[in-house]
């Protein structure tokens, strides 16, 4: 999974939109539980490869 991979290489990821960064956080949290619509989506993208769902 690419989220193992981000937490291997850095501390802290920032997830942008529209050229802002509109969340930032260590890759355990921004994974585990999103603020941020845009970071919802991308993890709801990337659980969907692997038929699994975000956590309410």
């Amino acid at each position: 999974m690419i989220w193992a991979l981000w937490a291997r290489l850095a501390d802290d990821v920032a997830v942008m939109s529209d050229g802002k960064i509109v969340e930032q956080g260590d890759v355990e949290t921004l994974f585990n539980a999103p603020k941020h619509t845009v970071t919802r989506s991308l993890v709801s993208a990337h659980l969907a490869l692997y038929g699994m769902e975000l956590a309410s």
